[in-house]
């Protein structure tokens, strides 16, 4: 039995419920760059779906379920909007680094 079956006393309905809200909180949290907090939402989240989703349970209304993966698609593509971002700053700070070490070399006496 999986651990949010058997750990969670949320009914289906209920967990489905929360899914959508978590999923907007998701996303929300993806909108304003809070990755930490977006992650844990995700965990709980992922949680309450093997619930949703489990042999016992009742199926969510399709139109419903494409409009938390529609939210889903959109968490996606803000993540990797703010991946992108992210490495490009690294590589920006790795360029001013490897700038001031050839400055300080070139700066050194006899070299």
């Amino acid at each position: 039995m999986p651990t949010a079956e058997r750990d969670s006393p949320e009914q289906p309905a209920n967990a489905w419920r929360e899914v959508i809200s978590l999923t907007r909180a998701m996303l929300d949290s993806a909108r304003a760059g809070e990755i930490d907090r977006m992650v844990a939402l995700e965990g709980r989240r992922h949680r309450l779906l093997a619930v949703v989703f489990s042999a016992t349970a009742t199926r969510p209304p399709a139109a419903e379920i494409q409009r938390v993966m529609a939210m889903d698609a959109e968490v996606i593509s803000c993540a990797e909007f703010l991946r992108g971002d992210v490495l490009s700053k690294l590589d920006t700070l790795s360029s001013n680094r490897k700038a001031v070490a050839a400055y300080g070399q070139f700066q050194q006496p006899g070299v």
